[in-house]
């Protein structure tokens, strides 16, 4: 079973305004939940050796490290006095994901949120299949974020659903946020068209979540759409119900096709508008 879990949620940043998006998302989350913000700043090495050391005429990288720890420290107080929460700033030096990964570990993190520009960017952090690629490799759930947060938190959630053997494991998460934000919860079944003999498979899934729902007192409404891209049926239904959060699964085992801009979750997340949380199996 896979719980929220928002005592500590990560925020990898640069500075700029995509990543300060993802600091509005997190510290409303935080403040709901009681939790409390990890801001991030991965320095690239071969960044500092090759470019900026000899561009400012440097000897010593410790200066620019100790330049960016101050300027982290900084912003991490003035988002903790606007949002009363807790605040941790930390400037580590590597690679962006295998450091992200690594600190999330490391602090016990129970959530990432990563802006993202989708894939017309050309920001290396904030790239969509960058994004894409933290999702493959980290062991907690990461919500990519491209807008601010609205200011009453997420009031309607769409949990996409469809008949692989790791689908049903987001329902929990789902649930929990809903009634974190008194949200009301749409459910949509995808189906491909060699798919539509077993309908009656995910309308019996369906059932059972709107039951679970109905039990916490949850509004909870589903359907069952059968269409040849499911990424662009779930953003098409999201616009027309106006949801402000897309649930979903990771695909840990898209390693090696991460890159293929038809894969779901990829699609998702360089076209989606809205947050998507993508949930580890």
């Amino acid at each position: 079973m896979i719980n929220l879990n928002t005592n500590k949620i990560l925020i990898p940043i640069d500075f700029s305004q995509v990543s300060k998006r993802a600091i509005n998302h997190g510290a409303h989350l935080a403040q709901l939940t009681k939790g409390e913000l990890i801001l991030l700043h991965v320095q690239k090495r071969a960044d500092l050796i090759d470019i900026i050391i000899p561009a400012l005429k440097l000897k010593d990288a410790s200066i620019i490290t100790t330049y960016l720890q101050d300027k982290l420290k900084e912003l991490s107080g003035e988002i903790s006095k606007k949002y009363k929460i807790p605040v941790i700033p930390i400037v580590s030096m590597g690679g962006i994901t295998s450091e992200i990964t690594r600190i999330a570990k490391k602090m016990k993190v129970g959530m990432i949120i990563m802006g993202t520009q989708g894939g017309d960017s050309e920001n290396d952090l904030f790239l969509g299949s960058n994004s894409y690629r933290l999702l493959t490799k980290s062991s907690v759930p990461v919500m990519t974020v491209r807008t601010v947060s609205p200011n009453n938190g997420y009031s309607k959630i769409l949990l996409p659903i469809d008949l692989s053997e790791h689908s049903r494991q987001k329902v929990i998460m789902a649930l929990q946020l809903a009634l974190k934000f008194k949200a009301e919860l749409y459910i949509i079944g995808l189906l491909n068209k060699n798919e539509e003999q077993d309908r009656f498979k995910l309308e019996v899934v369906l059932s059972q979540i709107e039951k679970m729902a109905k039990v916490k007192k949850l509004a909870c409404n589903g359907i069952i759409k059968t269409t040849p891209n499911k990424a662009k049926t779930t953003l098409t239904y999201a616009k027309n119900k106006r949801a402000d959060l897309i649930i979903t699964m990771s695909d840990q085992n898209a390693e090696f096709s991460r890159f293929i801009l038809g894969s779901y979750v990829h699609q998702l997340i360089n076209d989606s508008l809205i947050p998507v949380l993508s949930i580890p199996p």
